[in-house]
């Protein structure tokens, strides 16, 4: 699906073209696809547990980008059943087939849409004359696309839409068109649909600045309520100009691409080019005897023109593949033979649909308008929901009249006024159509076919009641866009260029739009026939029966009852004109003709004359015609009309005597309140009276309660303040005391780093001569001991040792720093001590000046130690003359026979080596005692620093402290 788009869906339903459904497993449900039209009316018939609706609000939030809280508006109350709550898409959805349905108002719509759209034909005519570019080819697609979405935006939302405003959002309207399925995909379509995201987005910003601006007024009447029914449940205008954006879609897409099919096969095939131009001319002569001089009637256009509505359809057929989808609501078995499992979905496959041969014919492959030309009888006929043109069922498309009388008046003005030929003068090809994509509508070609389009020969151009500029060329003189239904509604345009906005039923100044519009429609039924009469009149006294009375308590069953009454009357109301179109009744619905109804007497109870399986065997009747199903659908939005407005007339009825009564009860509440007061405020004064002679009595009392605060205020401001004066200064003082603190010990700290530092300095110069002086010697040594291996080797090892030496007087220069920073850390302790006791600050001193003595002794102490370890060679000094024969003697027989001479020479060999060792080690102690000349012992490298006891006796430290830090220090070594 994700490669193939909707060509898949249809291939894989022809594969298995003996089964009427098919399951598709998806990740967390299944798609089931059906693809046999009689099980397709049953999908459509199931409209309580198969809908379209609880999908809709995250479609619409997907495509359209609608926020959170607008979604959360729109998602209430899909499908309610008659009496219940209505929602947002239930009030849109009735208003648009209301505005559609046959009547004044789609016939007066359809005129302005032509008029418009002829209007564009000629300025494409002229532009294309007056450019010199009657020769050059052009894009036939592009054209056509042009025209309808220029005369689209103007006869749906007045002269100063969006489109009109900038020309350049043409562009931007396709491309959020052809960016739907990335859209649809709902993932950072920013990122994933760029195009049409941003296309979206300025298309919603021009719609805003349009409302914003008050173009509204001028905008179609049915736009107007669709923003009315928006605005009712609390759109704001940014979400009313995404709405807007899709009544736009929906009304360019299709009839773009529908007109530019059936102009592209017509004149591909000059036969049936010369077959439609002459039903045009007989249907040009025949409306201009019915309805004046140049005048072109839609009734007379599907009257006449049967060869061009039969390419119509047959385009519908061959490039419409799209899916009905329904939400599985409840498990539910489809014709009682087919599991469908809640919460999966339900897809008619229009596109396998209408490439069944089995219902086609073996040319279903082919385009073949003589198809739906042919009189059939009902035995050879095609089942009605096999044409999924306008899909079926609750979302047949509520525009099909409309879009049939626009793209037929369309498709006629340019077959009537203008030739198309190939570029080189032959006939048009045409295209394969595009497939691979989802079939969100009509599919476009796979290549936009280039033709050559000039005025056609012999006449003047068309008129379309607008004054246009002299130049324009064409046959059509005769061809002005008035139109007129075949049901006896004119709708002929004003000779004016002004738009024409008629009378319309919808209008209504002192009530609500749908009670005005029910009471309108139910006016319109009094001026029918009988049949239509009988039928009304029953249906609004069984309504206003049902309504005024106790549901509960009366039927068993009232949700199903209801819906039998609006069934039952939708029925009644649809036969009567089926009747009067000598349609043959289904037998099944004998009892719904005019015959039966108007034997009946008015009802005294809310009863139905007919059964609800007798309901329901009628309507299966009527499903098996695709028009007798459609009429029984329009009737019964009207028959919803019908009880909302008795209901709301019964409410009109309670709500009086209920507001009589309440001003009954109100009254004699008034008057009871009104006596009550009277007494109640006579009590207040009395009570007022009281309390003045109660204050009165209390100002003595007061007056001295107010000389005692005024004392209390003195003696706070006189002695309070003075004491939180003095213990300011105090802490103030006590702040100057512990910087000057800080800054001696700072002092100490600066003075105890620099000694630290010569002293560390002292010993790395110390070191450095050593070291140089031992390499000498040992550089001595070995070219005397040339072949003493071990010797080089243990003399390698203590020059390691003197550089780890080296190392460990810098491990112990930080080893300082942190006693210091320690130190820091006792003295900032000292601070915070001190700041109320200047006592404690002269024993800090003390404390630390004899700690520094005693860190002074405890270093020379280390220094006299380390002088007595290095001083001669004692019973230290002989181990090598012991140890190195011994080992020598051990390593070097290791494994070998005995031998006395070999023993003799590695016992002197060992002998030379201890003896070598012995001379570096007196040579060491020499140097050190070379660097005591001071008296002191110089420290190593790994040595620690003396521990001068001073430096704790300055800073009056008791003994006791200094002999627990040494603890301390102890301890952490």
């Amino acid at each position: 699906m994700a490669t193939q788009g909707g060509r898949y869906i249809k291939r894989l339903g022809l594969s298995y073209s003996d089964e009427p459904i098919l399951t598709l497993p998806v990740p967390g449900s299944r798609i089931y696809v059906v693809t046999e039209p009689s099980l397709a009316a049953s999908v459509q018939r199931n409209t309580k547990t198969l809908s379209m609706s609880p999908l809709l609000p995250e479609i619409t939030k997907r495509v359209l980008g609608l926020d959170e809280k607008t979604c959360r508006v729109i998602g209430q109350n899909l499908d309610p059943e008659p009496g219940e709550p209505r929602g947002f898409f239930a009030d849109i959805h009735d208003w648009v087939y209301s505005s559609f349905g046959p009547g004044e108002y789609v016939n007066t719509l359809s005129c302005e849409a032509a008029q418009e759209l002829c209007f564009q034909l000629l300025q494409e005519i002229k532009a294309s004359n007056d450019a010199g570019h009657v020769s050059k080819p052009v894009d036939l697609l592009a054209w056509i696309r042009h025209m309808v979405t220029v005369g689209t935006g103007k006869f749906l939302f007045g002269p100063n839409n969006p489109i009109s405003e900038e020309p350049d959002l043409e562009h931007d309207f396709w491309a959020f068109d052809h960016g739907l399925g990335g859209l649809l995909i709902g993932i950072l379509p920013s990122l994933t649909a760029p195009k049409a995201y941003k296309g979206r987005e300025r298309l919603t910003a021009a719609f805003r600045k349009y409302l914003e601006a008050g173009h509204l007024d001028s905008a179609s009447l049915i736009v107007k309520g669709r923003a009315r029914i928006e605005k009712e449940y609390g759109m704001d205008i940014d979400m009313t100009a995404r709405s807007a954006l899709s009544f736009l879609f929906a009304g360019i897409v299709n009839a773009t691409t529908t007109t530019f099919w059936v102009v592209l096969r017509i004149f591909a095939d000059q036969q049936l080019l010369s077959q439609v131009r002459q039903e045009i001319r007989q249907a040009l002569e025949l409306s201009s005897q019915r309805s004046g001089p140049d005048s072109l009637s839609i009734g007379v256009v599907k009257e006449t023109c049967k060869t061009l509505f039969a390419v119509y359809r047959e385009s519908l057929r061959v490039g419409s593949e799209n899916f009905s989808v329904r939400l599985i609501k409840e498990d539910t078995m489809l014709a009682d033979r087919y599991f469908l499992k809640k919460g999966a979905v339900v897809q008619i496959s229009g596109g396998a649909i209408h490439a069944r041969s089995t219902i086609w014919g073996q040319d279903v492959d082919e385009f073949n308008p003589g198809r739906f030309l042919k009189e059939k009888g009902k035995s050879d006929g095609f089942h009605p929901a096999a044409f999924r043109g306008f899909g079926g069922g609750k979302t047949l498309c509520p525009g099909r009249d409309f879009a049939t009388n626009e793209i037929l008046l369309f498709a006629a003005m340019i077959i009537h006024t203008v030739d198309i030929v190939a570029p080189d003068g032959g006939t048009v090809a045409v295209p394969e159509k595009d497939d691979r994509i989802m079939p969100v509508h009509i599919l476009e070609p796979v290549t936009n076919p280039k033709v050559i389009i000039k005025p056609r020969e012999g006449g003047a151009g068309p008129s379309c009641t607008r004054s246009l500029a002299a130049g324009a060329t064409g046959r059509a003189d005769d061809l002005q866009a008035r139109a007129r239904s075949g049901l006896n509604y004119s709708a002929d345009l004003p000779s004016s260029g002004s738009r024409s906005t008629g009378t319309s039923r919808f209008d209504s100044s002192q009530l609500p739009a749908m009670y005005a519009t029910a009471l309108s429609e139910l006016q319109e039924l009094e001026s029918e026939p009988l049949c239509h009469r009988t039928a009304a009149r029953l249906l609004i006294n069984n309504c206003q029966l049902l309504d005024g009375r106790n549901d509960a308590t009366m039927l068993t069953d009232s949700g199903r009852a209801a819906r039998d009454f609006v069934d039952s009357y939708a029925a009644s109301l649809a036969i009567c004109d089926l009747e009067r179109g000598s349609f043959t009744i289904p037998s099944s619905c004998s009892k719904f003709q005019e015959s039966i109804l108007a034997r009946m007497s008015p009802p005294t109870k809310p009863q139905l004359h007919v059964t609800t399986s007798e309901i329901d065997g009628c309507l299966e009747g009527l499903a098996q015609s695709d028009s007798a199903w459609n009429t029984w659908v329009s009737y019964r939005h009207k028959t919803l009309r019908f009880c909302e407005a008795a209901r709301a007339d019964n409410e009109k009825d309670q709500n009086i005597r209920l507001h009589q009564r309440l001003t009954s009860i109100l009254a004699k509440l008034t008057t009871q309140l009104e006596e009550e007061m009277e007494a109640r405020f006579r009590s207040m004064n009395k009570m007022f009276e009281e309390a003045g002679t109660t204050v009165e009595n209390l100002k003595p009392q007061v007056n001295h309660l107010k000389n005692s605060i005024t004392e209390v205020d003195a003696l706070f401001r006189d002695h309070i303040v003075q004491n939180v004066q003095q213990s300011a200064d105090f802490v103030t003082h006590g702040l100057g005391e512990a910087r000057q603190l800080q800054t001696l010990l700072s002092m100490l700290v600066d003075v105890t780093q620099n000694q630290s530092h010569d002293l560390t300095t002292s010993h790395e110069s110390a070191l450095q001569k050593a070291t140089l002086r031992i390499t000498n010697e040992v550089d001595i040594i070995l070219g005397a001991l040339g072949a003493a291996i071990a010797s080089s080797t243990s003399l390698h090892r203590e020059i390691e040792i003197s550089q780890s030496a080296a190392a460990a007087v810098a491990l112990r220069q930080e080893s300082i720093e942190t006693s210091m920073k320690k130190l820091e850390g006792l003295a900032d302790s000292l601070l915070a001590q001190h700041k109320g006791h200047q006592e404690q600050l002269v024993s800090a001193q003390q404390t630390a000046s004899d700690l520094i003595d005693i860190l002074d002794s405890a270093s020379s102490s280390a220094v006299t130690l380390r002088g007595s370890i290095y001083s001669g060679f004692g019973w230290g000094s002989l181990w090598p003359h012991v140890f190195c024969p011994l080992m020598s003697l051990v390593v070097g027989s290791y494994g070998l026979p005995p031998s006395a001479t070999r023993n003799i020479m590695l016992i002197s060999l060992g002998e030379m080596v201890g003896f070598g060792i012995s001379i570096v080690k007196h040579y060491g102690s020499n140097i050190h005692t070379a660097f005591s000349s001071h008296g002191k012992v110089p420290l190593r490298a790994n040595s620690t620093p003396p521990f001068n006891e001073a430096i704790y006796s300055n800073n009056g430290l008791s003994r006791d402290d200094l002999y627990q830090f040494k603890l301390n220090e102890a301890a952490r070594a």
